[in-house]
């Protein structure tokens, strides 16, 4: 994808290291300075029109988001659109967090991992309130459920994502595996044994950092619960949810198990988000464990018959019959300001970026994953049709830890994936690791 897809790859990995910041994000050293060019009423004007700030670091939207913005300014002649995309979250982020500390917050912005907080703070508005659950239940469930806490919902989803293993079917075919053969996790490792003995890798895997690892392990938790919502209370801790609990150190042990399956390439934590699909392009592995943006990726990085020939199964299931949850929430999404005086053509803006005739034609010209079920039937490339499906399904299932802290609950587990600790030891770990972030 070259700088756009290092952009998306570094955005998801580096969205959840600055998760840490938890509420402490809300207030900023004087290092950091508001952004100019607004009265005190958090409200901009230009030539007598509102103007609606953009920002965000979503750089595959941008060949698009000129043309839509023309399309609206046209249409609304008070209203001005100012797009700002920087390059990384960890660009972004600062400036995000300066704007928040001077009381000066862009009118729609990416909330990165401090949506729900950033709502909670006053800083976000109520979108349930303001745009209403006609508007809202189009999109994922999971998506929603993100941004969502005590009813009160601060985003929308802009980009969905969800996770799948990409496959070579030439070297699962000089390995024996069947294409169809891979419908459980004791599958994987039947054909894992197969495949090295070929000399390749399994599945190539990104640990690192390591909360990349909870992309992979967290829907384990929904697959031993086999409830979507259970996350949701482990994320915030609530209703007495715990990482000690049962099924959060069974989760763990199944983890161990594939680990000690020989699933993953060895050095799983010393692999980063580039390096893994560069194992699977250049042959080194059968499989890929990775996300929705992958075909993207691989379209500018690998040869035009490795893309031709490349494919995507779901992720393993429990046991045979059992739903293939699959990680999947919006890793991009979009909040509007509570304060600023022109909140309401911000609204106006955003409706509009979601309406049928623009969202599914936007999705489709990036290559995206829309967060609606109803751009996801309007969906034109083959594999990201074929991974949106699965949320159709009802496959997805929360991955992305928004609560207070809860992004360090990787570190003690990277000890699982290099292929040591004792499960419950290491929940033990994980529920200590989070309340020390968290700060409890």
């Amino acid at each position: 994808m070259g700088e756009r897809r290092v952009a998306a790859t570094v955005g998801r990995r580096t969205v959840l290291k600055g998760a840490l910041g938890g509420a402490a994000a809300l207030g900023l050293g004087s290092a950091l300075t508001g952004c100019g060019g607004s009265d005190s009423s958090g409200g901009t004007t230009s030539g007598g029109k509102a103007v609606v700030r953009m920002w965000s670091w979503y750089n595959d939207q941008e060949a698009q988001f000129p043309k839509l913005i023309e399309k609206f300014e046209a249409a609304h002649s008070n209203i001005k659109i100012e797009n700002r995309i920087f390059g990384t979250p960890d660009q972004y982020l600062p400036a995000l967090q300066a704007a928040v500390a001077g009381g000066d917050v862009p009118e729609i912005f990416a909330p990165h991992t401090r949506a729900l907080t950033y709502g909670t703070g006053g800083i976000s508005a109520d979108l349930k309130k303001d745009l209403g659950d006609d508007f809202l239940k189009d999109f994922f469930d999971s998506a929603n459920q993100e941004y969502t806490l005590d009813g009160k919902q601060y985003a929308v989803g802009w980009m969905a994502q969800t996770f799948g293993l990409f496959y070579n079917p030439d070297l699962l075919k000089k390995a024996g595996v069947g294409e169809d053969e891979i419908e459980t996790w004791d599958d994987l490792i039947a054909a894992a044994a197969k495949i090295r003995a070929t000399g390749k890798h399994p599945v190539a895997l990104s640990c690192n950092p390591t909360t990349s690892s909870l992309d992979f392990f967290l829907p384990l938790i929904t697959q031993v619960a086999d409830d979507p919502t259970f996350y949701l209370k482990l994320d915030q801790l609530k209703d007495g949810a715990t990482y000690e609990d049962p099924k959060v150190v069974d989760a763990i042990k199944l983890q161990q198990k594939i680990v000690k399956g020989g699933v993953f390439q060895p050095g799983t934590t010393g692999t980063s988000g580039d390096q893994a699909p560069q194992l699977f392009y250049t042959e080194k592995s059968a499989m890929l464990f990775n996300g929705s943006w992958t075909p993207q990726g691989l379209v500018q990085d690998a040869t035009p018959a490795f893309v031709k020939k490349y494919k995507v199964m779901k992720t393993p299931a429990l046991a045979s019959g059992k739903r293939h949850w699959t990680a999947n929430q919006a890793g991009a999404g979009w909040a509007v300001s509570e304060t600023s005086k022109n909140k309401d053509a911000a609204l106006e803006f955003l409706k509009f970026l979601y309406s049928a005739d623009e969202y599914s034609p936007t999705m489709n010209d990036s290559n995206s994953m829309p967060a609606t079920k109803s751009a996801a039937q309007r969906i034109e490339l083959p594999i990201m049709k074929q991974m949106t499906s699965w949320l159709l399904d009802g496959d997805g299932c929360p991955h992305i830890p928004f609560g207070p802290g809860s992004v360090a609950a990787g570190d003690p587990l990277a000890k699982i994936f290099d292929g040591k600790g004792d499960p419950a030891a290491v929940a033990k770990e994980m529920q200590q690791a989070v309340l020390n972030a968290k700060g409890g």
